[in-house]
């Protein structure tokens, strides 16, 4: 009996002391689409076992910094609309999987109607401002916001004429009955991912795929009519590579 229990004593002992650790990098704030992203990922590693160092930076360009200088198994999640202002592009050694793509909205106020000149547009911090006024035009007033949350709330408030904001936030707008929204056909096609060093890039793939498909993940697509570029490896980094492209500023 007494072997019994330190064999049971020792298999749980050394189940702990294996349990593996990662580092998850949050790069976003609350209300943003990245930190709501990165809360989820968080939860499902640890339901499936992982210890978890939970780095909340809430900063873009500090935790592509922390990103890149970590020597830790680290995953964060990103976008394809990142990579040429933090200098930080999907590849082969650091691409895990692409979440969801959707269109960027160009949204505007009903009061703004008629306004032609210093239009002022609500856009993310981690866009590039340069792109941005090449591709809406020099009548524009650029106004940076924190995340979407933030830019969703200055529009509803009157604080802007207009914003650039994911489909989630915009089809709030939309409902709101304040303004409208449509899909741009100049911005690129916006991709999520998860990015990752330090890890075996397949189970780790495996694992968050799983995680989002947990309810949590699939209410958060669905509600905000996400769509799943889901394929091979090789083919979804194909395709966000592709896309980032066009973020890039000639």
């Amino acid at each position: 009996m007494r072997k019994l229990i330190a064999t049971v004593i020792l298999t749980l002992f050394t189940t702990i002391s294996m349990a593996q650790t990662i580092t998850v990098i949050n790069s976003g704030k609350a209300g943003g689409s990245f930190n709501a992203r990165t809360q989820m990922y968080k939860d499902g590693l640890e339901a499936a076992g992982y210890e978890v160092k939970f780095e909340n930076v809430g900063k873009i360009s500090q935790a592509v910094k922390m990103f890149k200088a970590s020597d830790e198994p680290t995953i964060m999640v990103y976008a394809n609309n990142q990579v040429y202002k933090q200098d930080l592009f999907h590849t082969e050694d650091n691409f895990i999987m692409a979440e969801y793509q959707q269109p960027l909205y160009v949204c505007r106020t009903d009061t703004s109607k008629g306004k032609i000149y210093s239009l002022t547009v609500a856009h993310g911090k981690g866009y590039d401002p340069t792109l941005l006024t090449k591709l809406l035009g020099d009548n524009i007033i650029l106004v940076p916001y924190k995340n979407s949350g933030a830019m969703l709330k200055g529009m509803l408030g009157g604080d802007v004429d207009m914003m650039v904001n994911n489909q989630g936030k915009s089809f709030k707008y939309i409902a709101s009955g304040k303004g409208s929204c449509r899909p741009s056909t100049v911005l690129p096609m916006m991709v999520a991912t998860v990015i990752g060093k330090n890890i075996d890039i397949s189970i780790l793939r495996s694992i968050l795929f799983d995680i989002s498909l947990d309810t949590p993940f699939m209410e958060y697509h669905t509600t905000r009519k996400l769509v799943r570029p889901s394929s091979t490896w090789e083919k979804e980094l194909a395709v966000v590579q592709t896309l980032e492209k066009g973020y890039e500023v000639k």
